[in-house]
């Protein structure tokens, strides 16, 4: 592990802190010395998280991220960590999704820098948020062999992934476009301008990593299907949640209907559709992916609705 002797030895290295910047003055250190993943969340701003984020991300556009989660972690595993969710997917999220080992979570170990690369600490489909955890309960100066076997690593990452769903889920409940709850405590119009649009903007961006997810972890698939978004023969452009789609089904009517194509023009053109038309049903348009198996496996724990691709109707 390479230190920089130049700094302080109580500030972590990889905060890239000091290295961007002159000689700092003792309260300019001692500022430092308390980063935002060791501070209660009520302390820090949110102009702090967004500097926060844009460091980590090595983006400096100003977008701000489009949700985060800070948390700590106590009792037999503790850590600390700040989860973000970025405003635009990299383009190259995708590719060789199975075979890369990327990471964009920083790991520390009671405050020491371990590594950017360290891609056991979340799955695959959730590689693309962008953060920070630091463990009090990881051995230092050990094989990154042994790291990846300890047992207290992966309750860490179920704590991650649970957090994680819980960031992404929140987005979608604060979206004042996904929300039919009419009880909800009233906001300032500003507030609500600037939550309005989110999670669109998030499932354009990511919904293919929540389709990836159905597919890969059976152990979240239910709470993942609840993040899925799709249009509809019904919904005139706007993206519909499988509850919503449940919702409003027809009296009588037990089953999901979904058809799968390259284009919104081809599925709505295809001949398939005539027998449900016919019946008012409202059908998922669903655009062809690498992750089309997912409406498949939603199926396998469905309760109460079939899910049927229409040309196998």
């Amino acid at each position: 592990m390479l230190i920089d002797q130049t700094q302080p030895s109580n500030i972590p290295v990889g905060t890239l802190l000091c290295k961007t910047r002159p000689r700092l003055n003792l309260g300019e250190w001692k500022y430092m010395d308390k980063v935002v993943w060791l501070r209660s969340p009520k302390e820090v701003t949110e102009e702090e998280y967004t500097k926060f984020y844009n460091s980590l991300a090595k983006d400096f556009s100003g977008d701000k991220p489009l949700s985060w989660s800070h948390f700590t972690a106590e009792g037999d595993v503790e850590f600390k960590a700040v989860l973000y969710a970025p405003p635009k997917a990299p383009q190259d999220l995708y590719e060789s999704y199975y075979n890369s080992n990327k990471s964009n979570l920083k790991l520390y170990v009671r405050r020491v820098f371990i590594s950017d690369e360290f891609d056991e600490l979340l799955p695959k489909y959730l590689s693309f948020l962008i953060g920070l955890v630091d463990s009090d309960t990881l051995p230092l100066n050990v094989s990154r062999e042994m790291l990846q076997q300890h047992s207290s690593l992966r309750t860490i990452k179920k704590k991650l992934i649970r957090k994680a769903l819980d960031m992404i889920c929140k987005l979608a409940e604060e979206d004042p476009d996904e929300s039919t709850d009419k009880e909800k405590k009233e906001e300032s119009s500003s507030e609500v301008d600037e939550k309005r649009g989110q999670y669109t903007k998030f499932w354009n961006e990511f919904g293919k990593s929540i389709k990836l997810g159905i597919i890969e972890d059976a152990t979240n698939r239910n709470r993942l299907a609840k993040l899925l978004r799709f249009e509809t023969t019904k919904s005139e452009g706007k993206l519909v949640s499988l509850d919503q789609y449940i919702s409003r089904m027809k009296a009588g009517q037990k089953d999901f209907f979904y058809i799968t194509g390259a284009s919104k023009e081809q599925l709505e053109n295809s001949p398939f559709l005539e027998r449900l038309k016919k019946k008012n049903y409202e059908m998922d348009l669903e655009f062809l992916s690498d992750a089309d198996g997912h409406l498949t496996e939603v199926e396998k724990d469905a309760k109460t609705t079939n899910i049927l691709s229409i040309p196998k109707f």
